[in-house]
């Protein structure tokens, strides 16, 4: 019997806040998209939320565009018509900016307003607003036809949050002898962050003179592949407390490894030289900087989903409550429903469809959130190899332990608390899977924790794995500590079994003082 559509619809909304949108990395025609949501019309479909904070068009990047878009890889039919409204919110949940049209969707397309809103109003004029805390709250309602054989769905709200991480700095660099600086000459700093990697190096160093204004310029190298996105607000201290510090001009930029920006400060060397009592007291110019970086997604996901009808008049103790759930970021991952959830579905292993065959024992696990986490257990899965046709993979490379903390992190993005051993174990399971952040995260806490007893174990895990940046840091260290770890049996175990790399090592110091 052919099926009968009316008019009776199914309500749908989404609202999703974005925490430190101020940060957002993507230039014009880059989107920033929420975590995926599903409908069902009755098969499954795929949506998601796309934000363009510098707009889509060439002509026009003053505005931020805002789309609905429908997955490629989705069921249901090929084209959807869909009612819909896009909104950004306060948070008392009133509107601030609507849009309400109608299209139908086929599959990987995308409908909305390429000038959804100002980008002066919502961070300048009306920031409060539109940027309570740096959070852009944003809400999508949809209206889809309900076929009358299939069974009623019920109307559903859900919520979701993406994060983006934010490293924030201040601090103080001294330029000694700064009437005398010549125009050939630079002063360099290099900054670091909380894990001691090098975030930027910036080099200061003038430009013109003679008959015209001497500018004073910032060379800025980004030293973090992970970093995306960098604003600076530059500062100079006067030798006076009734005066305020000079703003001497604020930058943003967006960070490619290895490609340098300059920027030229408002205020010349000329101009400082006029009252040098005051902006360099005792020949020092002293520069403020007050730097935020953004590193990627601290979190995206949905953090609850609630049924029942939907209206704009929503509650707004319900939407204030939840627009300030986690706005620091400090406890998201662990505090969202999304992890808690996986880590019940970690500890009851339930639905399990795959096991890991560890030395001694078997662990239960999910072929979805294997492949999710690691492009290789996702490439085992894909195929007909022996792992998917067994349903085991075999690791039985890695002791139990670290395979629980293996699967621990997969599921909930924890790492306990570890001794070095383990920490490297879990580093060589997580190069072996080919998961990034993992490794990446190991390597840190290697970091953290190198010493005289570990050193030449942490160099020869560097090597072997291929992490320049850890790799560095251990040959530092060890140069540093070269009258200890030379006598050490450690270091002539390592010499002798790998000599290219202990001659390397020696080398490096060599070259650091020529």
């Amino acid at each position: 019997m052919a099926r009968q559509i009316t008019d009776e619809k199914n309500f749908y909304s989404i609202t999703w806040a974005v925490n430190n949108f101020s940060y957002c990395w993507q230039k014009k025609n880059e989107a920033i998209a929420s975590p995926i949501f599903s409908l069902y019309v009755p098969e499954e479909t795929r949506w998601k939320l796309l934000l363009f904070p510098h707009g889509v068009t060439v002509s026009d990047g003053s505005s931020l565009a805002f789309y609905l878009y429908r997955d490629q890889d989705c069921d249901g039919p090929e084209n959807i018509e869909v009612e819909y409204n896009l909104e950004f919110i306060a948070a008392n949940g009133s509107i601030l900016t609507k849009g309400e049209t109608k299209h139908k969707f086929s599959k990987e397309s995308r409908w909305g307003y390429p000038c959804f809103q100002k980008r002066k109003t919502v961070f300048i004029t009306k920031r409060m607003k539109f940027l309570p805390q740096d959070i852009l709250t944003t809400r999508c309602s949809m209206k889809l036809n309900r076929i009358l054989d299939q069974k009623s769905i019920e109307n559903r709200n859900l919520f979701a949050r993406t994060i983006i991480n934010v490293e924030r700095k201040s601090l103080l660099w001294t330029i000694k002898g700064f009437s005398s600086f010549a125009t050939d000459q630079k002063n360099g700093l290099v900054i670091k962050s909380a894990s001691k990697e090098i975030l930027l190096k910036i080099d200061l160093f003038l430009t013109g003179g003679q008959s015209s204004e001497e500018k004073i310029n910032l060379d800025i190298c980004p030293g973090d592949r992970c970093m995306n996105f960098f604003t600076m607000k530059t500062l100079i201290l006067v030798n006076d407390e009734m005066e305020e510090d000079i703003n001497a001009g604020e930058f943003e930029c967006w960070c490619e490894f290895g490609k340098c920006s300059t920027f030229t400060l408002n205020v010349s060397r000329n101009k400082l030289m006029e009252d040098e009592v005051l902006y360099l007291p005792n020949d020092v110019l002293s520069l403020r900087l007050e730097l935020a970086t953004s590193t990627g997604f601290a979190f995206e996901g949905v953090e609850k989903v609630d049924f029942g009808t939907i209206s704009h008049g929503t509650s707004n103790e319900l939407l204030d409550n939840w627009s300030k759930c986690n706005a620091e970021g400090k406890k998201t991952k662990n505090s969202c429903a999304l992890i808690n959830d996986l880590t019940s579905l970690f500890k009851d292993q339930s639905l399990c469809d795959v096991k890991l065959q560890a030395k001694a024992n078997v662990f239960p696990a999910h072929t979805s959130i294997l492949g999710a986490r690691s492009p290789v257990f996702k490439a085992m899965f894909s195929t007909n190899m022996k792992e998917k046709l067994n349903g085991c993979v075999d690791v039985s490379d890695l002791d139990d332990e670290t395979v629980r903390r293996f699967l621990l992190y997969l599921y909930t993005d924890k790492i306990e608390e570890l001794e070095w051993e383990a920490v490297s174990q879990l580093y060589k399971a997580a190069d072996k899977y080919a998961i990034i952040s993992l490794k990446d995260q190991c390597s840190m806490l290697l970091k953290d924790d190198l010493n005289l007893e570990n050193a030449c174990k942490t160099l020869l895990l560097s090597d072997l794995h291929q992490d320049e940046d850890l790799k560095i840091i251990a040959q530092d260290f060890i140069l540093k500590n070269a009258k200890e770890i030379f006598k050490s049996e450690e270091w002539i175990v390592l010499s002798d079994s790998y000599s290219k790399l202990a001659l390397e090592t020696t080398l490096r110091n060599w070259k650091q003082e020529s």
